[in-house]
């Protein structure tokens, strides 16, 4: 019986030690609480206390929450909201079931996924840097590796198309200019496209050559031609000259009888076929100088012609070189981005890596240095952060905690514990 009594006391014991545990729970960051208030049931919500230890309700503003039970936090709001009501603001505040035993802790700065979780037993910062991604090493994903080596051929190509394009203009300008250098001798050895330009332009100022010697030899040939004919037709006029004179004479004798009439038409078709090769050599001759002005015309008309495809060539590399230029401009826009973050890694690379945990100790925020070995306690906000050699040792020289030189990259609040 005395047995039965003392169990019986035992477990009364541990129900009102249970309650009592309950009565005097104390808030801690990550605690969801509900809150309602009767005069304004709009301000009803949930409210998650923060990693500092701080919450905030509507006209209450900011207040500490965190090492208060349920019941002075819900005193304290009722003593900020009262004067903002006639009669004492009818304030209930609840601690979400189970959210206490919802434990977790943060963690921030350069890791791979900042945030909050769940806290586990005998857990330390290395097992937080773990489920938090690891330890941030590099701003550049593989594929912006693989992109930044295309980009960065993308602005060695479009240099060295720029230096071809304005190697080309030149040669047209220069062309366009019948002129037959583009450069000195000493820039023609520096550049390969201007060397190139250069051996094209000779190439092309041959072929004009060649065509101007061959358009002077036809002209010089018809030239000829012409004199030649010319010359037979003031042959053949003289000679006409001449058969009129001697018909003069034949006309004479026959009025006299000294002369048979046969002899006059005779000499009558002699003239007449002398007048004939005449005028044939004039038709030849008008034939001949009409060849020669069409000619000379489809002459000025290639060189018209390719004047005109030169200017067609100019305004297209100059187009191309425009847009070459932009595209180069954003490739090396894009290259700096790529270049700046590649030195931050690099700069990240020569640095180590430590820690710190924010704690609530004895009701105060303290920050303490860690190593990966250091237990964490649910409610802590690990900062993991890259710290200079030389500051590391520098302060372990001085005695004093070595203070990060860069803050971390991503700095996070609580989230709300779902």
């Amino acid at each position: 019986m005395r047995g039965i009594v003392r169990l019986a006391g035992l477990l009364l014991g541990l129900a009102f030690g249970d309650a009592t545990a309950q009565t005097i729970y104390k808030l801690q960051p990550g605690d969801t609480l509900q809150l309602w208030l009767a005069q304004e049931p709009e301000l009803a919500r949930e409210v998650v206390i923060g990693p500092d230890g701080w919450m905030s309700f509507p006209l209450a503003g900011h207040i500490k929450g965190a090492g208060l039970s349920v019941s002075e936090l819900e005193g304290q709001l009722i003593e900020r909201l009262k004067v903002y009501f006639n009669d004492k603001p009818n304030l209930t505040v609840m601690l979400r079931p189970n959210s206490q035993h919802q434990q977790l802790v943060y963690v921030t700065g350069e890791v791979v996924r900042p945030g909050e979780y769940p806290y586990r037993a005998n857990m330390t910062v290395l097992h937080c840097v773990s489920v938090s991604g690891g330890l941030y090493r590099t701003t550049l994903l593989a594929a912006d590796q693989d992109r930044s080596i295309l980009v960065r051929r993308q602005v060695e190509q479009s240099q060295m198309r720029l230096e071809e394009l304005k190697a080309r203009i030149i040669r047209l300008e220069t062309e366009i200019r019948e002129e037959r250098s583009i450069a000195t001798p000493e820039a023609l050895a520096a550049s390969p496209a201007l060397a190139q330009e250069q051996s094209l332009l000779n190439a092309r100022m041959e072929a004009l050559d060649m065509e101007e010697r061959a358009k002077n030899q036809a002209n010089d040939l018809a030239e000829g031609t012409a004199t030649a004919m010319r010359e037979q037709a003031d042959t053949l006029s003289k000679r006409v000259d001449l058969a009129k004179r001697r018909l003069q004479s034949i006309n004479s004798l026959v009025a006299k009888g000294g002369a048979e009439s046969s002899q006059q038409s005779l000499q009558e078709g002699v003239i007449a076929e002398l007048e004939g090769q005449i005028s044939r050599l004039q038709s030849e001759m008008m034939v001949a100088e009409r060849a020669r002005i069409a000619e000379i015309a489809r002459y000025e008309s290639v060189r018209q012609e390719r004047r005109t495809q030169l200017l067609i060539e100019l305004g297209a590399a100059r187009r191309e070189q425009d847009d070459t230029a932009a595209r180069l401009a954003d490739s090396t826009r894009i290259m700096a981005i790529y270049d700046a973050n590649e030195a931050v890694s690099q700069q990240r690379e020569r640095r180590v890596i430590a820690y710190h945990i924010v704690r609530f100790v004895e009701g105060e925020m303290r920050e303490l240095e860690a190593t990966e070995m250091t237990p964490v306690l649910p409610g802590d906000l690990l900062r993991v952060f890259y710290s200079d050699t030389d500051n590391i040792r520098g302060a372990a020289a001085a005695g004093r905690s070595a203070v990060p030189q860069n803050p971390p990259i991503v700095e996070l609040s609580a989230a709300v514990a779902q």
